[in-house]
């Protein structure tokens, strides 16, 4: 079996009628290697011998794909609209596949947005099966929704205290602390004691737990330091000892008793940047407490902070 190892990943190394091919197996699993080694030597032997593409099923794609991938952040998103797409289109060649046959199958139930990223998905899986497995001559185009502009939707500090009072006893310490730190729902509901330094007041968030993949260092305020000094038990293994999932009926009826039926966990963060910008902290700090990427990112809680451009507009004057 020609398989080799370099680095964290396996490679494929053969040579078919006299040609060498080596190229990244892109897993560093040797069962999936070995699997996807059978596959890819006789798909090189057929191209080459045969002249021939091999005839694929969606489903042969999605297959590989979770393999190839499963080292992004997002796999387990794609895992769930990958259930979601197989049963209409896993059958199907993917030579048989064209724009109209894709959106017939996305959710019609949800928002463009969201039907947006099914089309993103499918996207990249038929670019891979067009440059980089040799599957297809051509991956289809598919159109893009308008999506609109969604208003950053924040919570009144009334709204925030009504939230925690809806929600059981084991999710109210982690969402007060996701409104105090502004940590995203995995980072606060998956918290370990061992990212925490309660002497210097922080936390931090690895680098393969951060979205943008870079460490960040959040500071506590006096708050949350106290929340975590007073937490029971020993200080190892998860702080909050509640699932890193909120179930989506428990955290829909909780925001609907408090009021607040449109809100995501993931406003709660947008709540802590509202706050924030509302108290005047500059918005190039606000970035680096929150670890965005761009100067960009931050840039809609502007609007919540107008008094550096009232002060601006004083220095023109007759």
């Amino acid at each position: 079996m020609t398989i080799k190892k370099r680095g964290g990943s396996y490679w494929i190394d053969v040579c078919i009628n006299g040609v060498r091919h080596r190229e990244s197996l892109k897993t560093s699993d040797p069962k999936a290697a070995k699997e996807l080694h059978d596959i890819r030597r006789a798909e090189l032997w057929r191209a080459r011998v045969l002249k021939e593409r091999p005839k694929k099923k969606f489903s042969d794609a999605t297959k590989r794909w979770l393999v190839e991938r499963a080292h992004k952040r997002s796999i387990r998103d794609d895992r769930d609209k990958i259930r979601v797409l197989e049963p209409i289109l896993g059958d199907k060649l993917l030579t048989d596949l064209d724009r109209d046959t894709i959106e017939a199958c996305l959710p019609t139930d949800v928002k463009p947005a969201t039907r947006n990223r099914y089309r993103a998905l499918v996207r990249a899986i038929l670019r891979a099966a067009e440059r980089e497995w040799d599957w297809i001559v051509k991956a289809p185009a598919l159109r893009v929704e308008a999506e609109p502009r969604r208003r950053v939707a924040f919570l009144t500090r009334e709204q925030a205290e009504a939230l925690i009072a809806a929600l059981p006893e084991k999710y109210r310490c982690p969402v007060r602390f996701a409104l105090l730190t502004g940590l995203r729902k995995s980072n606060a509901l998956g918290l370990r004691w061992e990212n925490v330094n309660l002497e210097k007041g922080m936390v931090i968030v690895h680098a393969d737990e951060a979205k943008a993949g870079e460490r960040i260092l959040v500071p506590l305020n006096s708050q949350a330091r106290e929340m975590l000094s007073a937490m029971p038990g020993e200080r190892q293994g998860f702080v909050f000892k509640c699932p890193t999932r909120v179930s989506p009926s428990v955290w829909k009826k909780a925001c609907t008793v408090a009021g607040v039926p449109w809100l995501r966990f993931h406003d709660l963060r947008h709540t802590w940047a509202s706050w924030h910008a509302q108290a005047g902290t500059p918005l190039s700090v606000l970035q680096e407490l929150g670890g965005w990427h761009s100067a960009s990112m931050v840039q809609k809680y502007a609007h919540l902070s107008p008094e550096h451009l009232a002060a601006a507009a004083e220095r023109v004057s007759l």
